[in-house]
């Protein structure tokens, strides 16, 4: 009894007056037919009637083996700090509660005793044993409860196999990491990119580097709680405060093409040989063959569709790449320019990470050829023509040959007005200005006839000459339509 006295003395002795806090009254409930002996050698230090208590309406154990646990109210402090358990032994006390009787599946009295007896255990060197009676009883066998509460401690050790390790990815890669270890289920993961399904932890859609962590699922989130009265035992509500975390780095690889998109200046209908960054120019990245992963699994199929970009103020940016070959397919330019021709590429070590292909566009171009004859269908050289914008702006004037024509190439897609300006001598001139739509890659030819004028027996042009000629003119071009 002596060294029961100098273990009581040590624990009033060194433990402080904790601030106080609520007080909580004590639950007890006696269990029929379960007394506890303590003893120390030979010697028998305690024995009593064992009891499940409560506080709170959790689960309490004792602390301190051989202190009787008094009735009454409780005051409650956070943590075991209050215990003056070393820390070492204050983290093994509440994974031992945590894994006790309030654990899912552990709703029996033995794993009640078999948690208060390793506690007893950890904070003395005593021998406990579980009686039906304190005097011809037979003993209450906690064992396996004692080593299922350490082999779930000894897990919760455990971490993922793939804990603190880097691991490579491409943007788009679907990453399945399985767990050798078998933990992996018993975590929460903390990043949106990621789930665990059986033992693997999966993920996709990764645009940068980034950490993954996850966190031990817990039944109870609820933290330790110290409870303590004068002269009485101290007695703790456990949970765990060293929470099993595990986390890995992801690392993005692959390289980002840039796009540069120009395209040709034109002042009018000629081309200034200068050009211009384009916004707004859609394209689509398709995989040129089959685009493998870093665990040998197709990231992308020949032929599929990877992105869609488009470009701004003259630049757009691919994701970044997986080592392959791809191609770029302009799918829509800017008004007025054609499609440049599709751009096979391919990614591989020796490509720099700041590669730029540049495409240039093309206006959309056609012909306007004008065929000026008389009316025997012969041509007629020197007639004067000018080219007009669709409001009226003139553009060029032009001379026909001897061939009787005039061609106008490579004019920009659009509409356009043209105007006989000067007639060849000896013919009337026709003043009407004349609508005309170019289209891209296509000859629009205009053939236009020249009437001649009547002859002149006076020396002047009379009225009447002028009417028949213009008369005839009109007639000539309506039948040429």
């Amino acid at each position: 009894m002596k060294k029961l006295f100098i273990f009581i003395c040590f624990f009033v002795s060194i433990c402080p007056v904790l601030a106080k806090a609520e007080s909580v009254e004590l639950e007890e409930e006696y269990l029929k037919g379960v007394y506890f002996i303590i003893t120390l050698g030979d010697e028998t230090i305690v024995k009593n009637h064992e009891a499940i208590f409560r506080l709170n309406g959790k689960i309490a154990y004792c602390l301190e083996p051989g202190v009787v646990a008094k009735s009454g109210y409780y005051q409650v402090t956070k943590g075991l700090s209050g215990s003056y358990l070393s820390e070492e032994k204050q983290r093994r006390i509440e994974e031992i509660g945590y894994y006790g009787y309030e654990y899912p599946g552990h709703q029996q009295r033995e794993y009640y005793l078999a948690a208060q007896e390793l506690i007893w255990e950890t904070v003395s060197s005593y021998e406990i044993k579980w009686m039906t009676n304190l005097n011809n009883g037979t003993q209450i066998d906690v064992e396996k409860e004692k080593k299922e509460i350490l082999r779930l401690m000894e897990e919760n050790k455990k971490r993922p196999s793939f804990h603190l390790d880097t691991i490579y990815v491409y943007e788009d890669e679907f990453l399945e990491l399985y767990d050798h270890n078998m933990v992996i289920e018993k975590y929460e993961v903390l990043n949106p990119h990621f789930r665990v399904i059986d033992q693997r932890l999966v993920g996709q859609g990764f645009k940068g580097p980034m950490k993954v962590e996850g966190r031990m699922k817990l039944y109870d989130k609820e933290g330790t709680l110290l409870y303590y009265q004068e002269h009485s035992q101290k007695m703790a509500t456990l949970r765990l405060s060293d929470i099993a975390t595990f986390e890995l780095s992801i690392v993005v690889k692959g390289v980002s093409m840039k796009i540069h998109k120009v395209g040709e200046v034109w002042n009018g209908i000629w081309n200034t040989g200068e050009l211009e960054k384009q916004t707004g120019v859609e394209f689509e990245l398709y995989a040129e063959e089959d685009i493998m992963g870093h665990f040998d699994n197709v990231i992308y199929s020949k032929g599929e569709l990877i992105e869609t970009l488009i470009t701004e103020n003259g630049y757009a940016e691919t994701k970044k790449l997986p080592n392959g070959k791809y191609r770029l397919v302009e799918t829509k330019p800017n008004d007025g320019y054609k499609c440049s021709e599709p751009v096979i590429f391919e990614i591989n070590e020796f490509v720099e990470k700041d590669s730029i292909l540049e495409i240039k566009n093309e206006l959309s171009t056609g012909t306007l050829e004008i065929l000026k004859i008389d009316e025997a269908g012969f041509p007629l050289t020197d007639v004067v023509f000018g080219l007009y914008s669709k409001s009226g702006e003139k553009l060029d004037e032009r001379i026909t040959g001897q061939d009787g024509k005039i061609v106008w190439e490579q004019l920009p897609v659009g509409e356009y007005q043209i105007q006989e300006l000067k007639a060849k001598d000896g013919y009337i001139l026709d003043t009407t200005k004349e609508k005309v739509k170019i289209k891209e890659n296509q000859n629009t030819i205009l053939e236009r006839v020249n009437v001649p004028l009547l002859p002149n027996t006076s020396g002047k042009k009379g009225s009447f000459q002028i009417l028949f000629g213009l008369f005839v003119l009109i007639i000539s071009n309506q039948l040429l339509r």
